[in-house]
C-alpha cells in the first residue's frame, strides 16, 4: 500500500477531476408492508427450525440479521463524492491509486444496472462497486482503459448485487 503525507494526499484527491459525481452510500429501497410480513414469516420459520434442530447459534444469527435489517431500514444513506482522475479513483475521500487496482468492468443495463466495478490488487480488500448514476459510461471506460485493464468477461451484475436488489436489502 502506498503511503502519502496528508498534505500530498489532499492535493492528489483534489486533482482527481476528470469525472466527479455523488453517490449514495447504499441503495434505499421502498419496502411495502407485504415485504416486512414476508421477512418476519421467514425469520420466524428459520428460528423455529433452528430451535427444533437445537441449532441455537443459527437462531442467534437469524435474530441478529433481523435486527440489522430493521436498523438498516431506518438509516438514511449519506452522499459520497466519487472522483476519477489521472492518478486514481477517490470514493468518499478515500484515494485508490491505479497502481493498487487490478482491473475494472462496467455493467450498463439501464434501468436496472449502471455500475462500475473496480477490483483491488489485494484479494483481501473487497471490490469497489460504484453506481454510475447519470455519468457517461463510454467516456469513463475510455479514460480508465488508459490506466487499468478492462474485464470483458463480466457481462452482468455480481450475484450478490442481484440478490440484494431482488430482496431489497
Amino acid at each position: 500500500m502506498i503511503s502519502y503525507p496528508p498534505e500530498v494526499l489532499e492535493a492528489i484527491v483534489v486533482a482527481q477531476d476528470a469525472f466527479a459525481w455523488e453517490i449514495a452510500s447504499f441503495p434505499k429501497y421502498q419496502r411495502s408492508s407485504r415485504w416486512y410480513v414476508v421477512m418476519v414469516l421467514v425469520a420466524v420459520f428459520l428460528v423455529a427450525y433452528a430451535v427444533y434442530t437445537s441449532n441455537f447459534l443459527f437462531a442467534f444469527f437469524i435474530l441478529l440479521s433481523a435486527v440489522l435489517l430493521i436498523l438498516a431500514g431506518i438509516q438514511q444513506p449519506t452522499l459520497h463524492l466519487v472522483q476519477i482522475g489521472d492518478q486514481g479513483i477517490v470514493v468518499g475521500g478515500v484515494f485508490y491509486p491505479f497502481q493498487e487496482l487490478r482491473e475494472f468492468a462496467i455493467v450498463y443495463q439501464p434501468p436496472y444496472s449502471k455500475v462500475l466495478y473496480v477490483e483491488h490488487g489485494s484479494t483481501v480488500r473487497p471490490r469497489l462497486r460504484i453506481p454510475l448514476e447519470d455519468e457517461d459510461p463510454v467516456a469513463i471506460r475510455t479514460h480508465l482503459r488508459q490506466y487499468l485493464p478492462e474485464n470483458l468477461d463480466l457481462q452482468g451484475e455480481h450475484v450478490s448485487d442481484i440478490f440484494a436488489r431482488l430482496l431489497r436489502i
